[in-house]
């Protein structure tokens, strides 16, 4: 019997769109390929809020989380995902959102749903490519996304979703983006990740699924060619731009030549 998935995208119109539309439609349609059943619903108040296998919750900017936390609180999506009954998605101010605190604008600190062990506080406005590291634990290859936010992510007993390559990501040493706690997986990545990283796809569905085998190789060969362009693109601009800060601390500018009398 094939299964059926519900996926509920969650307050899309409260926070600033980057992308994120597109998540639901991209991952319905490779549940399909992978032979599942899956209907994508919109979650736009609390009283329409429904059971799903996995909620995404996206958006950028912190003007909406307060709106986004509060919401949320209306609604049984902490004690469905504290529970493992359901998988939560959460990208940049969904990850804010669902965090122990965050940070508004005016630099006022106030909780979050709690449901990862995340802090957040803000930072200097940072607006790019990111490509992340293979991670072969989550079974994931090098992925590529953008990131626009202004804060900084501090994680707590818990792993992070990918390491960088290119990007800011949590602004941490260490390099790393997002967490992976328990039935939830966030992110600062924006765009169409799910469109362009199908096996974040796979990750997704397997754990909503409960899968523990690999799922057979199911390649999108258009989608491959587009994701190693862009990150040779990524890398060759970056390439660029360490060169020309390299060229810029050589060169000196020249002191004055004083006339000989």
């Amino acid at each position: 019997m094939t299964r059926s998935l519900t996926i509920a995208t969650l307050f899309p119109l409260v926070t600033v769109a980057a992308g994120d539309e597109a998540k639901g439609p991209a991952l319905a349609r490779r549940a399909r390929d992978r032979g599942l059943s899956a209907e994508v619903v919109t979650v736009d108040r609390p009283g329409g809020f429904v059971e799903a296998d996995v909620y995404l919750l996206g958006g950028t900017g912190r003007d909406g989380v307060g709106q986004l936390v509060s919401l949320l609180s209306d609604t049984d999506l902490a004690s469905r995902v504290s529970a493992g009954g359901s998988l939560l998605f959460a990208v940049d101010a969904g990850l804010d959102a669902v965090s122990l605190t965050w940070v508004d604008p005016a630099g006022h600190r106030h909780d979050g749903l709690g449901l990862v062990p995340v802090v957040v506080s803000g930072a200097a406005p940072v607006t790019g490519s990111v490509v992340t590291k293979p991670n072969a634990e989550l079974g994931l290859p090098a992925l590529v996304g953008w990131e626009s936010n202004d804060v900084r992510t501090q994680r707590a007993a818990a792993a992070p979703f990918s390491q960088l390559e290119h990007g800011a990501g949590d602004r941490s040493e260490t390099r790393t983006d997002g967490v992976v706690s328990g039935s939830v997986i966030a992110t600062r990545l924006h765009g169409p990740l799910i469109a362009l990283n199908p096996e974040l796809a796979d990750l997704l569905l397997a754990r909503a699924t409960g899968r523990t085998e690999p799922w057979p190789d199911l390649p999108v060969p258009a989608v491959e060619e587009a994701r190693t362009n862009r990150i040779a693109e990524i890398r060759a601009e970056a390439a660029a731009a360490g060169w020309a800060a390299r060229v810029r601390r050589a060169v000196r500018p020249l002191s004055p030549v004083r006339a000989e009398r």
